[in-house]
C-alpha cells in the first residue's frame, strides 16, 4: 500500500477499482466538528507524494456548515501531503469560520431522539415507502416521486429539528414556486398531494415544450430543465426567435422575441404583427408558430442532413478539382 495513506482512526481506505491506476483511494468515514460526526467520502489520487483531490462528498449538514467557504477549503486543501493533513485541515477550517462568525453549531440532538424518527416513519408510511426514492442517513433529507405521462417529478423535503411543528423546506423542478400553507397538524403526505396536484397542473405545458424539444431546432438552453419556460429556437441561418410560455397557460400566444440583425428579422416581425389575432389556443405552439410566421420551423436533425450533405458535396468537389 502506497506509504503516503496516512491513515485516520474515523476513515477507512478503499482501493478504487473503477480505473486503471492503482494509486487511487476511497476514504469512506467521519469528521468531528464541535463533538458532532458528519460523514464524508473522500477520493483521492496519489501523484509524486502528494494528494490530487478528485472527489470530496459530505452529509447535507457538513455541506450546510460549509457551502460558504468551499473556495477557501479548496485552495487550502491543495496544499495538504496527506489524508491526515486532509481532515485536520477541514476539521480547523470549519470550526474556526464557525467561531470567527460567533455561529453556533445547529442543535443536532433531536437526531438521537426516537420520537423524532417515530414521527418521521409515521409520515413517510402515510405517503408510501413505494414513492420515497432517497433519504439521507439520518433521515432529514427525504425525497419523493411521481410519475405523471412518462415523466417522473421529484421534491426533495428537508426536516429541522422542530419537525413537526416547524414547516419542512422544500425543493422541486417546477416551472413556478412550489409552496404550502403549513400548520402543527398538517403533514407531509398533505405536501405530496399537494406536489402531485402541482405536477399534474403542468402536464399540458410539459407537453408542449416536448413538442418544441422534438420537432424545432432549440438553440437554448442546450439541456432544458423542466422548470424551464422559455426556448431560442433557430428560425434561419442569422435569426433565431425567443419565446417565453405561460406554464399555467401553456397554448396562449407566447412572449416573442426574434434575435438577429434589423434586415434579418424584419420579414419575421411583420408576419407575426400582422397575424397576432391568428393566434389559435386549440392547437400546439409549433403548429401556431409556422402558421403565424408563414414557415416551417427546421428541425435540428434536418439541418444535420443538410450539413452533412454539403460536406459531402465540397469533398466531391475538391476530389474533382
Amino acid at each position: 500500500m502506497n506509504s503516503n495513506l496516512n491513515l485516520v482512526p474515523s476513515l477507512i481506505p478503499v482501493l478504487d477499482n473503477s480505473g486503471d491506476n492503482s494509486n487511487t483511494f476511497i476514504y469512506k468515514g467521519f469528521i468531528d466538528i464541535l463533538q458532532h460526526n458528519y460523514y464524508i467520502n473522500i477520493k483521492v489520487n496519489f501523484i509524486n507524494n502528494k494528494i490530487d483531490l478528485l472527489k470530496f462528498e459530505c452529509d447535507c449538514n457538513l455541506n450546510s456548515l460549509i457551502i460558504n467557504i468551499k473556495p477557501q477549503i479548496e485552495q487550502r486543501l491543495a496544499k495538504c501531503d496527506s489524508i491526515s493533513d486532509y481532515v485536520l485541515e477541514l476539521k480547523n477550517l470549519i470550526e474556526n469560520n464557525l467561531k470567527k462568525c460567533g455561529q453556533n453549531l445547529i442543535n443536532m440532538d433531536y437526531l438521537n431522539s426516537t420520537e423524532f424518527y417515530k414521527s418521521v416513519v409515521r409520515h413517510v408510511e402515510s405517503i408510501g415507502w413505494k414513492n420515497l426514492v432517497k433519504a439521507n442517513t439520518t433521515f432529514t433529507e427525504l425525497v419523493f416521486a411521481h410519475e405523471e405521462n412518462g415523466r417522473l417529478h421529484e421534491i426533495v423535503m428537508l426536516l429541522n429539528e422542530s419537525f413537526p411543528i416547524k414547516e419542512p423546506s422544500y425543493c422541486t423542478e417546477l416551472p413556478g414556486k412550489f409552496t404550502f400553507d403549513w400548520n402543527q397538524s398538517s403533514s407531509l403526505a398533505e405536501v405530496y398531494a399537494n406536489f402531485i396536484n402541482e405536477v399534474n397542473s403542468y402536464s399540458q405545458f410539459w407537453d408542449e415544450m416536448k413538442m418544441i424539444d422534438e420537432t424545432c431546432w432549440v438553440l437554448e438552453p442546450v439541456r432544458p430543465s423542466k422548470a424551464d419556460c422559455h426556448r431560442r429556437i433557430k428560425l434561419d441561418i442569422n435569426v433565431s426567435m425567443e419565446i417565453k410560455v405561460d406554464a399555467r397557460n401553456p397554448t396562449e400566444l407566447p412572449e416573442i422575441f426574434f434575435l438577429g440583425s434589423e434586415t434579418a428579422t424584419e420579414t419575421f416581425r411583420r408576419k407575426l404583427e400582422s397575424k397576432y389575432d391568428e393566434w389559435n389556443s386549440n392547437i400546439s405552439i409549433v403548429y401556431n408558430l409556422g402558421e403565424l410566421l408563414e414557415i416551417k420551423l427546421p428541425g435540428k436533425c434536418e439541418q444535420e442532413e443538410v450539413d452533412i450533405w454539403l460536406i459531402s458535396l465540397s469533398v466531391y468537389v475538391m476530389k474533382i478539382s
